[in-house]
């Protein structure tokens, strides 16, 4: 992990040490040639897990992770993108203002590959911190999307993680947004 990802989550994890609550949400959703509906992806083909956020009030800024596991899979490709992403692979792509700093004004979105290299389980953490402006209250909107490739099929999960070195499942004040996964997905060939 580099210099910057570490001093970004080292900020992120002071900032976030408060207690818990529940506020906005995440919700995933397929998309992409590989997604056959809601819960089916075809192997050996692109898909798009899509992370939608709502956010309920003002944020100065968050720390999520997730981890892609499977009993009967043994890897996944992280499709690699040199016009870049969220993170070094490129394969995190952000959208509505998750993409650049203009929400998230102090380094913008960070993906740091915590164990992102395509042997499952997978864990991947992002955060975002905000210091001139703040993350808005917003309906339900696609933020991230994570692109690979399942190349054999059975049983795919998405969780929610916590991951190291400080990676907490929370926004600034301490709340949890809520999380309706663990999501399931039937990998077909």
């Amino acid at each position: 992990m580099s210099k910057t990802g570490k001093l970004t989550i080292a900020m992120l994890a002071l900032m976030l040490m408060a207690g818990s609550s529940m506020a906005g949400s995440i919700a995933m959703k397929l998309s992409g040639p590989g997604a056959v509906n809601d819960s089916t992806i075809k192997a050996g083909e692109n898909v798009f897990v899509d992370l939608y956020w709502t956010n309920d009030s003002i944020r100065k800024g968050f720390m999520v992770g997730f981890e892609l596991s499977s009993d009967d899979i043994k890897e996944v490709i992280h499709v690699f993108d040199s016009t870049g992403g969220l993170n070094d692979n490129g394969d995190v792509k952000g959208y509505n203002g998750f993409e650049n700093k203009s929400i998230f004004d102090l380094f913008g979105i960070k993906a740091p590959e915590v164990d992102w290299n395509g042997e499952l389980p997978d864990v991947i953490g992002m955060g975002g911190v905000v210091v001139k402006q703040r993350y808005q209250p917003h309906e339900e909107m696609k933020c991230i999307s994570l692109e690979l490739i399942v190349p054999s099929p059975g049983m795919l999960s998405v969780d929610s993680t916590f991951w190291l070195p400080g990676g907490y499942w929370k926004y600034d004040n301490g709340e949890l947004p809520e999380w309706g996964g663990p999501y399931h997905y039937t990998v077909i060939e």
